[in-house]
């Protein structure tokens, strides 16, 4: 069985900009985050979405939100196309305490990453969403300056949109601004999570003692270093309940658990269903 990939991927910005707007028509291949902030809408196609182990239907118009940590990866038999709005780590650096940041980085449990054009607030997502696709395609005298300040209008209205839903939290999640320990640690897992790890080995990757590596990672992520590795075995067996035609058995394995008891009991705490009923 060949192996699926996953990629953290290092977004090269062009030089003086920190916000990027492209469009995609190519298949995805690759369960992937960036170390950036995106937004894309959907431009034609239908499929479906993974993002962070949630499944969403793609419908033409649809704004998805996804942030730096996020494991994502759109799933489609036609051909999908997408405008995608970037924002550089400089981005959130400099705005970090700013509300219209708060959707990426404050969350509800209910969140969900998905706008659709019926929904109230998406008008105005949507018109500054071209106005910011139109700058960046005909680059008259400026348009760098119109698209940061076109950028932080969107955000402004995305921040709406999700506030007035409720959908903001009250603290934020550390793990998304991440520390260079707290980054080392999400790399090793995301790196070897398809085997069998220990705490031993994922503390001697940092020369660490496992008291000071369990202490830090949940003071930093609010979760244990399992928890964590449980998220991104079950997002990645998302991916593969979706993508690719395996038994569940192999795809137990293929995501790193031991058991296919395992992976079901695992499945069903963070998915609330089976893999089977999952994958209909």
């Amino acid at each position: 069985m060949e192996r699926m990939d996953y990629r953290h991927e290092e977004f090269q910005f062009e030089e003086g900009s920190r916000i990027q707007v492209f469009d995609v028509a190519k298949k995805q291949e690759t369960l992937h985050c960036h170390d950036c902030l995106e937004l894309n809408r959907i431009e034609s196609g239908t499929g479906n979405y993974i993002i962070g182990g949630k499944v969403y239907e793609i419908c033409p118009g649809d704004i998805f939100v996804i942030n730096n940590r996020e494991r994502h990866l759109a799933v489609h038999k036609e051909p999908v196309r997408m405008t995608v709005i970037l924002f550089s780590s400089e981005v959130w650096k400099d705005w970090y305490n700013q509300d219209y940041l708060k959707p990426f980085f404050q969350r509800t449990e209910d969140f969900s990453n998905q706008i659709r054009k019926k929904e109230e607030g998406y008008d105005k997502l949507d018109q500054t969403f071209s106005s910011i696709k139109e700058e960046a395609e005909q680059k008259e005298t400026g348009w760098r300056n119109v698209l940061e300040a076109a950028g932080v209008l969107l955000l402004s209205y995305l921040y709406r949109y999700y506030a007035g839903r409720k959908h903001i939290a009250e603290e934020g999640n550390a793990a998304l601004y991440p520390e260079k320990r707290t980054e080392q640690v999400f790399s090793y897992i995301e790196e070897h999570f398809r085997e069998e790890i220990t705490l031993q080995e994922i503390a001697d990757s940092l020369a660490v003692s496992k008291t000071y590596l369990c202490r830090y990672f949940k003071e930093m992520t609010n979760q244990t270093v399992f928890e964590y590795v449980e998220q991104v075995r079950i997002q990645y067996a998302c991916c593969l309940l979706k993508k690719e035609d395996l038994s569940i058995a192999e795809i137990s394995l293929a995501s790193g658990f031991g058991s296919v008891s395992l992976f079901n009991r695992m499945f069903k705490k963070y998915m609330h269903m089976t893999p089977g009923e999952f994958r209909k």
